[in-house]
C-alpha cells in the first residue's frame, strides 16, 4: 500500500522508498525540469553550475538567460528539454506532471505543428508511466503582438491543458491578460498564475479577482491578509508550493520560517513541487523529506498533501 510505504520512507529517512510512491509535480518549468548534470552533459559540459543562493527573480533570470537559454538553438533542443523533464519526473515516480512550456518555444520551429506533434509524441511514448499534461506558459513581458501570434495558436492547438503566467511581480498588469485567460477558459484550459512569491497579499488578490484562476503557483504572500486566505480557501484555489525554490531565491529566510504550515492550518489545499529542478536540485520526494526533517508536518499530514496533487 502506497500510503504505508510513503510513511515508512519518511520515518526511515529512506528516499528510495519515497521514490516508489505515486506523486504529482504540478509546478514545473519544462526548460529547467531536469537535473543539472543531464542538461550539462547535453551541452557538452558548458553549463555553469547555479549558485546555492540566488538573488530573487532577477538572479534567476540572469542565470537562465546567461547560462541556460544560450544553449537552446532549435526545435531539437526544445524536444530534448521536454523529454528530459518527463524522464526525470518518471525517475521520481511522478504520475501526474503539469509542466509549462513557454509559448516563445514556438519560435524554434519552422511550423507550430512541429512543436505540437513533438509534445504529443512524447506524451504517447511515456503514457504508460506518466500522465504528462502540457501547460502553456507565458512571461509577463511578452509583447502584445506575440500574445496573438504565439499564445492563441497554442491555446487553439488542443495540446495544452492549463495556462500559467509568470515573471516580475512588480509588473502588476493582470488586466492585460484577462481576455486571454477568458479565452483559455472557454477552450477548457485550467488557469494558473504565479503570484505572491515575493509580494504581499494584494498581488494574490489581484490575480484571483482579475484572472479568476483555479490555482496559484507559490501564493505565499497571501499569509499577510485574512481576506486573501479566506478567498483562497472558500474558492478552493490550490496553492502549488515549491519550498527549496522559495528558500534559494530568498522569498523565505529559512525552511522553518516557510508559511506552508499556516496555510495548511487555514484549510487551504496545498501541493509540493519542484519548480525548477535544474536550479534547486530537489525532487518532489526530496521536498517531502525536507519538510519532515524540519518537523513542519507529521507523516500523515504529508501524505494528505501528497494526495492533494493526485486529485
Amino acid at each position: 500500500m502506497e500510503e504505508q510505504l510513503f510513511i515508512e520512507g519518511l520515518k526511515e529517512n529512506n528516499l528510495e522508498k519515497l521514490k516508489k510512491v505515486s506523486k504529482a509535480d504540478i509546478h514545473n518549468h519544462i526548460g529547467l525540469g531536469m537535473r543539472f548534470d543531464t542538461f550539462n552533459q547535453y551541452v557538452g559540459g558548458k553549463l555553469k553550475k547555479p549558485p546555492r543562493k540566488i538573488n530573487g527573480l532577477k538572479g534567476l533570470d540572469e542565470y537562465i538567460f546567461n547560462e541556460s537559454v544560450i544553449h537552446i538553438k532549435n526545435g531539437k533542443d526544445i524536444d530534448f528539454l521536454i523529454e528530459a523533464s518527463v524522464k526525470e519526473a518518471i525517475e521520481d515516480h511522478i504520475t501526474i506532471l503539469e509542466a509549462s512550456i513557454d509559448c516563445h518555444d514556438l519560435l524554434y520551429y519552422k511550423n507550430p505543428n512541429e512543436l505540437f506533434q513533438s509534445i504529443k509524441k512524447i506524451q504517447n511514448k511515456y503514457k504508460d508511466q506518466i500522465d504528462f499534461r502540457p501547460e502553456l506558459g507565458m512571461p509577463k513581458n511578452i509583447t502584445d503582438d506575440r500574445l496573438d501570434s504565439l499564445l492563441i495558436p497554442c491555446i487553439d492547438s488542443g495540446i495544452y491543458q492549463s495556462l500559467d503566467l509568470y515573471g516580475d511581480e512588480d509588473i502588476n498588469d493582470f488586466n492585460r491578460f484577462k481576455t486571454y485567460y477568458q479565452y483559455a477558459r472557454q477552450k477548457g484550459l485550467k488557469l494558473k498564475v504565479h503570484a505572491g512569491e515575493f509580494h504581499d497579499a494584494k498581488n494574490v488578490l489581484d490575480a484571483i479577482k482579475i484572472l479568476e484562476v483555479d490555482e496559484i503557483q507559490h501564493g505565499i504572500g497571501a499569509i499577510t491578509d485574512d481576506e486573501a486566505l479566506n478567498l483562497i480557501r472558500d474558492k478552493g484555489i490550490r496553492l502549488n508550493l515549491a519550498i527549496s525554490s522559495n528558500f534559494i531565491l530568498g522569498a523565505i529566510p529559512n525552511i522553518k520560517k516557510h508559511p506552508i504550515r499556516t496555510l495548511y492550518d487555514k484549510g487551504i489545499k496545498i501541493t509540493i513541487n519542484t519548480d525548477d529542478l535544474l536550479l534547486f536540485d530537489q525532487s518532489v520526494s526530496e521536498e517531502f523529506l525536507l519538510l519532515y526533517r524540519h518537523q513542519l508536518f507529521d507523516e500523515y499530514e504529508l501524505n494528505e498533501i501528497r494526495l492533494n496533487g493526485l486529485l
